[in-house]
């Protein structure tokens, strides 16, 4: 397996997780993504390149812009979040802040772009914000980026500073010989 199609399953496997667990699905075209649908917003996992520019260029695939004009699907006729038992009832002219962002947006559901740094050796941070795009720069933005988890720092973990080389070849380290003394033989 290499290391581009662990992120590919890892896609897939979110879809699984959350479509079992009642939740709706939606095909992104044209490469047909299966993404599950939460609280009426898409969600897609993504590796991070370590490119400067990595999130502003996230739509650069004609999926990933899809996924900025999903429509809404239709309601289910029992949300799984109803059967974890009952929400506070709420005053009929209250806003929820999900709602304010569906009326603003439009027709479309909102991207939460939950986004996953790593390198080959290990996973560096979880985090999500919902994933705005500029259709003028056609640029991503992020409104309320928030990390989800982070390792621990440990001093003594000198693994943490190990350098990526997913998109290139390793540093070679230096090596040089050293001068052994040479045994006498009795010949």
């Amino acid at each position: 397996m290499g290391f581009g199609t662990q992120w590919r399953d890892l896609l897939d496997d979110a879809h699984e997780a959350l479509t079992a667990r009642g939740f709706q699905s939606y095909k992104l075209p044209p490469a047909n993504y299966k993404l599950p649908v939460v609280n009426d917003c898409l969600v897609y996992l993504w590796r991070v390149p370590e490119a400067v520019d990595a999130v502003a260029s996230f739509a650069t695939s004609p999926t990933k812009r899809n996924g900025f004009i999903a429509p809404p699907l239709d309601p289910m006729l029992f949300d799984p979040a109803l059967l974890a038992g009952p929400e506070p009832v709420e005053a009929a002219d209250d806003e929820t802040e999900l709602e304010r962002v569906v009326r603003e947006v439009g027709d479309t559901m909102p991207l939460v772009l939950v986004m996953i740094q790593s390198s080959p050796r290990q996973l560096q941070s979880i985090e999500w914000a919902i994933a705005e795009l500029n259709h003028v720069t056609d640029e991503v933005v992020l409104r309320g980026h928030e990390s989800i988890w982070q390792p621990e720092l440990n001093a003594a973990d000198a693994s943490f500073d190990v350098e990526s080389f997913d998109s290139g070849v390793p540093v070679v380290p230096a090596v040089e010989l050293q001068k052994q003394e040479a045994t006498q033989s009795d010949a």
